[in-house]
């Protein structure tokens, strides 16, 4: 099951700091900033997804 508290508080973080990007008018790094956070928390959603969680009781079941 996702960690959705983690992934809040990446995506929180990352929003924060693009906003001082912005206020700095730093627009590659504010683009950067979110783009990292964007991938960085759909990989975590993925790799603990329902899939993730099937594929366990999968396994055990032919054990």
């Amino acid at each position: 099951m996702p960690d959705y508290q983690k992934l809040y508080s990446i995506l929180f973080n990352a929003i924060t700091d693009t906003l001082e990007d912005l206020r700095k008018q730093n627009y590659g790094m504010a683009s950067e900033r979110l783009m990292h956070a964007q991938l960085t928390t759909e990989t975590l959603y993925i790799e603990s997804g329902p899939e993730k969680e099937k594929n366990k009781v999968d396994k055990n079941c032919n054990v």
